[in-house]
């Protein structure tokens, strides 16, 4: 008799767990391939990354003429505006090693090359200033050009750029193969410019722009550094000498608060950026929507500040004349762009361009005929800056009002006092009582600022004037 065998129902695959393994499987399949493509571990050289790094700290012999000539081209660069001359001494600058060099040891608790790193990075930093120092003492330049004031108000985009560009910075050293992202993050990092624009702020005794430049390189050291650091332990280098777990944390404890007061500065600049980007779209707003048209384009446009509040905006205009009431009913349309109490003033170019020029504006005969009146704006405008005042001496008395004022602000190196005529405001033209102050260097801007609106009060007082502005010069 042939028995029956019952099949075993645990035998029987079940189809509701099908889809399930399918779909680990997958997913086990796409962790592994992420794995693969972000693992910095399997093509890490740990030797060569510390010996190649260690021999790049010292800063003598060769590395001391390269630095030299590094921090002279970035002076020259800066001194001329010029951006190519400002990146090759990015490139050829030795500044990176000692940093990369700090990190690393505190990466590995190696305090004896950490030692080493600070003092070469104090021996590199101090050379710089001291090159670039020397240069915008001895240059027949000297102004103050846009690539030395771009370097001045650091922000925490900075702070973010100093991070991925270390990060990326030490990656690319400890590789085994040989990869070409340090020349990109020497250019990226930028550590050299603003150690020479510090060198400038110290030859010409601008203690605003020498305090925002060094902040700047300062910034930039310590965050490329601290990425060098957190790699090194993502990575797992051996430590040369034992930390113990409470070494360890409070070590840590006190880096990020370092950092975070480090970091607080820049959010205030980061905030200005912000308010001037914005005041800048709203000027450009009014200029697009009300004043350019087809018979009329601004050539140039600029403003000044009273305090935190947009006081004055000149612009620069070439096409036909506007008339008088049309200027009235501009300044009428200001609040509207969010810019109350600003004064507006309009250089108009004496002849008019027809359409066609205006239309065809990109042809190189059309902008060599508008040069000359573009030539003519540009001087008026210059003019404008130099010559602010119309000075009225004689309806001052001047014998009385010098010594209050020298008494009241002994700041003040010297000052103008005179009336500004102004056009665009109304049926008439306006004038205002103005003052340029041009004060000690050893104040600071904020200080020189307090002392504009008490000497805008008493003048009022003293003057019997409704609208006193005093204006800070050079």
């Amino acid at each position: 008799m042939i028995k029956e065998s019952t099949p075993d129902i645990s035998d029987t695959p079940n189809p509701i767990q099908k889809p399930k393994n399918i779909w680990r499987q997958a997913w086990d399949e796409l962790i592994d391939i992420l794995y693969r493509i972000v693992n910095l571990r399997d093509t890490t050289d740990v030797k060569k990354t510390i010996d190649n790094i260690r021999k790049g700290v010292e800063i003598r012999g060769y590395n001391v003429w390269i630095l030299a000539c590094a921090a002279m081209l970035a002076s020259i660069g800066l001194d001329r505006n010029s951006s190519a001359v400002i990146i090759g001494a990015m490139l050829i600058s030795p500044l990176m090693s000692p940093i990369l060099g700090i990190g690393l040891s505190m990466g590995i608790n190696d305090r004896e090359y950490l030692i080493l790193s600070l003092k070469n990075f104090a021996i590199a930093m101090s050379a710089s200033i001291l090159v670039s120092t020397l240069y915008f003492l001895a240059t027949p330049l000297g102004a103050a050009t846009e690539e030395i004031l771009s370097r001045t108000q650091p922000d925490t985009l900075d702070v973010l750029v100093a991070i991925f560009g270390g990060i990326a910075g030490i990656v690319a050293v400890s590789r085994k193969e040989i990869t070409n992202a340090i020349p990109g993050v020497a250019i990226a990092t930028a550590l050299m410019p603003p150690l020479c624009v510090t060198g400038y702020g110290l030859a010409k005794g601008e203690w605003d722009i020498f305090a925002g430049a060094f902040y700047l390189f300062f910034i930039n050291s310590v965050f490329i550094a601290l990425a060098t650091y957190l790699i090194v332990r993502f990575l797992r280098f051996p430590y040369i000498d034992f930390v113990d777990e409470k070494t360890r944390r409070k070590a840590t404890t006190y880096m990020s608060l370092f950092v975070l007061l480090l970091i607080v500065p820049s959010f205030g600049f980061m905030v200005n950026s912000i308010q001037n980007l914005r005041r800048r779209t709203r000027i450009e707003n009014f200029i697009e929507l009300k004043i350019e048209d087809e018979k009329h384009r601004v050539t140039n446009y600029d403003y000044a500040m009273q305090g935190d509040s947009l006081c004055m905006l000149t612009i620069a205009l070439v096409g036909p004349a506007i008339e008088e009431d049309s200027l009235v009913r501009l300044e009428a349309s200001l609040p509207s762009f969010q810019l109350e109490d600003t004064r507006l003033t309009i250089l108009q170019s004496p002849e008019s361009i027809d359409e066609q020029s205006l239309t065809s504006r990109t042809t190189l005969e059309t902008q060599k005929a508008m040069q000359p009146q573009i030539e003519q704006i540009r001087a008026q405008m210059d003019s404008l800056k130099d010559q602010v005042l119309v000075v009225k001496s004689e309806k001052f008395a001047w014998d009385e009002l010098v010594p209050q004022v020298k008494s009241l602000y002994p700041e003040l190196e010297n000052f103008s006092l005179g009336e500004m005529q102004q056009t665009g405001f109304g049926p008439k033209s306006d004038t205002i009582l103005t003052v340029l102050a041009k004060w000690k260097r050893s104040l600071r801007t904020a200080q020189r600022r307090e002392k504009g609106k008490q000497m805008e009060r008493w003048l009022k007082t003293e003057l019997a004037c409704d609208t006193v502005i005093v204006v800070a010069i050079p």
